[in-house]
C-alpha cells in the first residue's frame, strides 16, 4: 500500500509539556493527604482549602494549549513567511511580465503563494493524462504495448506526440475526456482550452498539487497504479529533471514533471511550471507545484522555478512553532 503519510509530529512536544505540568499539578494539589499528612488535624473528610483546585478545574486550566489555535497561528506565520520571500525574490528580478503561483505541502501544513490564480499548464497536464490511462485501464500490466510505450515517452521525455496520441487515441473525444478527468480528480479550477490542444489547459497551482496526491498516493488509483507513476515520475531523462528537484536534499527521492512552452498571448515569452513530490516515500513527503510565464527564455525560466523551489523548501522546513 502507497497511502499518504500522516501528518507531522511537530506540534506534540508543545502540548505533551504543558500536559505534563497539569499532571504534576493534580498529582500534587489533589493528592489523597489525610489531615495528619499535613499537620492540620481535624477528620480527613474535610475539603481542600478553595485555592486547591480539584480535577476538573485544572482540565480546563490555561495551561492547557489549544491544539488548533497553535496549528493555525504556526500555518500563518509560514504562509507570511513563503509570501515575503517569494515577494523578496522576484523585487531583486524586477520584471513586471513574470508571474508566479505556488501551492506546498507537507502533510501537516498547506502553504500557497497565489495559488488559486489559472495559468497554462504547458506539460505538467501529462500528470493528468497518465492517471486518465491508469483509470481507464485499471492495470498497468493491462496497457496494450503501443500505450506503455507512450505513456513512458510522455512521463519521462515529455513527448508531445505521444501525448496527442494517447488522448486521441485510447479515448474516443479526448477533449470531453480531459473535462471529466478534471471534475473526477476534483481539480476545481482547471479547464481544457477551447480547441484540443491539451498543453493550454488552465490550470492553478493549488490544483496541480492536489493532482500530485491523486496519481502518486492511493485513494482514486490503488497501490500498483501509485506504484506505476512513481516509476515514470521518479525516473525522467536527464535534460527533464529540473524544477522541484533542485529542493531535493542528496539522497532524497523526487517524483516529478515539468513543463514549458512559448505563448503568443505573452509576446511570445515562456512559461515554465514544475510539479512533484520530494521525500514522498518517507513520512514526512514535501508536495509543490510552481507555475510561472512571462519569462525571456527557457533557461531563465528554469532559474526562477528552481529558485523558487529552494525558498519553498527552506520555509516549509522552518519549525513554525520554536
Amino acid at each position: 500500500m502507497t497511502p499518504k503519510p500522516n501528518p507531522s509530529r511537530r506540534l506534540w512536544p508543545y502540548l505533551a509539556v504543558p500536559a505534563l505540568a497539569v499532571l504534576v499539578a493534580t498529582t500534587i494539589y489533589v493528592g489523597d493527604f489525610t489531615a495528619e499528612d499535613v499537620g492540620l488535624g481535624g477528620s480527613s473528610d474535610e475539603g481542600l482549602p478553595s485555592s486547591q483546585a480539584d480535577e476538573s478545574e485544572l482540565a480546563d486550566s490555561s495551561l492547557q494549549p489549544d491544539a488548533e489555535e497553535l496549528r493555525a497561528a504556526a500555518h500563518e506565520k509560514l504562509e507570511s513567511d513563503l509570501t515575503e520571500r517569494i515577494d523578496e525574490y522576484l523585487a531583486g528580478i524586477e520584471d513586471e511580465n513574470l508571474y508566479v503561483s505556488v501551492a506546498l505541502s507537507d502533510s501537516e501544513f498547506d502553504l500557497g503563494y497565489k495559488a488559486e490564480e489559472q495559468h497554462s499548464t504547458a506539460s505538467i497536464v501529462k500528470v493528468e493524462i497518465l492517471t486518465m490511462l491508469l483509470r481507464e485501464y485499471g492495470s498497468p500490466e493491462d496497457f496494450p504495448d503501443w500505450v506503455a510505450t507512450d505513456a513512458e515517452k510522455m512521463i519521462r521525455e515529455s513527448d508531445n506526440e505521444a501525448t496527442t496520441n494517447l488522448l486521441f487515441g485510447v479515448f474516443d473525444d479526448g477533449h470531453a475526456a480531459i473535462r471529466e478527468a478534471h471534475e473526477e480528480f476534483g481539480l476545481e479550477n482547471t479547464e481544457p482550452y477551447e480547441t484540443e490542444q491539451w498543453g493550454l489547459t488552465w490550470s492553478t497551482a493549488a490544483d496541480q498539487r492536489t493532482m500530485l496526491e491523486t496519481a502518486l498516493y492511493d485513494g482514486i488509483l490503488d497501490a500498483a497504479q501509485t506504484e506505476y507513476a512513481r516509476s515514470l515520475m521518479g525516473d525522467l531523462e536527464e535534460d527533464q529533471s529540473w524544477g522541484v528537484s533542485a529542493a531535493a536534499a542528496e539522497g532524497e527521492t523526487v517524483w516529478s514533471k515539468n513543463g514549458w512552452d512559448t505563448r503568443d498571448d505573452l509576446g511570445g515569452e515562456w512559461v515554465v511550471n514544475s510539479i512533484g513530490v520530494i521525500a514522498g516515500d518517507t513520512d514526512n513527503p514535501i508536495e509543490l507545484a510552481i507555475m510561472t510565464g512571462g519569462l525571456a527564455s527557457e533557461e531563465d525560466g528554469i532559474a526562477v522555478v528552481e529558485d523558487i523551489a529552494k525558498i519553498a523548501r527552506e520555509v516549509i522546513d522552518t519549525d513554525p512553532y520554536a
